[in-house]
């Protein structure tokens, strides 16, 4: 087996060869998760350096699931034209694009950090019933939003403490309802 050789997943296209951009948060899009023409360059560089799949840096499904100054957003429809752009102009350079899907939890930079649970020494409460649905629809509404602007696939960030993760945790969900207990209630999120 070689890096060069094209590798075929079971669904979606071929990749060219096995190098691949991991998602880097770049802080370059703009306060409201707008796309901006140096973010647009970097990824684009990428591709045009023989990266056969280029992902995205993580990419803000709710307005308050922000968790760096300069991130990419995906929670509103007005954001699509530049994801429109982006997608296409991997596209054009020959790369697989993907998009990371990320909630920032109870490390978000708003002023309304919620999580699994409350996290007082983050300045966090615990999300409602309601809320954890609503931001499950998020991630949802998120990737019809990702495949309607073009990208080849989306990644669900689950690592580092933010949302996702969070619900997995023992430590960060202490819920006793259907999203928190065991482990399958735990990855019910």
């Amino acid at each position: 087996m070689s890096l060069f050789e094209p590798l075929t997943l079971p669904r979606g296209p071929a990749m060219k060869n096995r190098f691949l951009l991991a998602p880097m948060t770049n802080q370059q899009a703009r306060d409201d998760g707008t796309l901006t023409d140096d973010e647009l360059n970097w990824l684009l560089m990428r591709a045009t350096g023989d990266f056969s799949l280029v992902m995205t840096c993580c990419s803000h499904v709710h307005l308050k699931g922000q968790g760096f100054p300069g991130e990419l957003g995906v929670y509103s429809d007005a954001l699509i034209p530049g994801l429109e752009r982006l997608a296409g102009a991997l596209r054009g350079a020959g790369a697989i694009s993907s998009m990371q899907l990320y909630h920032g939890g109870i490390r978000t930079i708003t002023p309304d950090r919620a999580g699994p649970s409350a996290a007082p020494e983050d300045h966090a409460r615990a999300m409602t019933v309601a809320e954890v649905r609503a931001t499950i629809e998020d991630f949802i509404v998120a990737a019809e939003r990702a495949k309607r602007a073009g990208f080849d696939g989306v990644e669900l960030h689950g690592a580092h403490g933010y949302l996702i993760s969070a619900f997995l945790s023992s430590v960060y969900n202490r819920r006793e309802d259907h999203y928190g207990g065991s482990p399958e209630k735990r990855r019910r999120f």
